[in-house]
């Protein structure tokens, strides 16, 4: 099986969570794909055996499900995932206030 890019991922995880409800349009949006883009990635991921399309629909393949369970993401909601609070990082123990003088690390007149 060839590697899975990100994109193709991301749309494994959105077909689990939306199953028969999938919109193309979804998935285009979901991806920042062209419709030929969109088309290209659902064949690439048709011919590794992670979707098929035997009923006109897509749907994941026994593989897919297994790739997303040793992933850790088979219960991973993608609704979830653009729900999520802003992550803050704290690179310094007391935030600086206005009135704080602040001099960049090696800073040299």
């Amino acid at each position: 099986m060839g590697e899975i890019e990100f994109k193709e991922l991301l749309l494994l995880v959105y077909l689990n969570e939306y199953r028969d409800t999938y919109l193309l349009s979804e998935i285009k949006e979901l991806g920042n794909f062209s419709t030929d883009q969109m088309k290209k990635t659902l064949d690439d991921l048709i011919s590794k055996d992670m979707l098929s399309s035997n009923t006109g629909r897509l749907a994941l393949t026994n593989r897919a499900e297994l790739y997303l369970k040793d992933k850790n993401l088979l219960n991973v909601s993608i609704t979830d995932l653009f729900q999520q609070d802003t992550v803050t990082l704290k690179f310094i123990e007391k935030p600086l206030s206005f009135d704080d003088i602040y001099i960049p690390k090696d800073f040299k007149l």
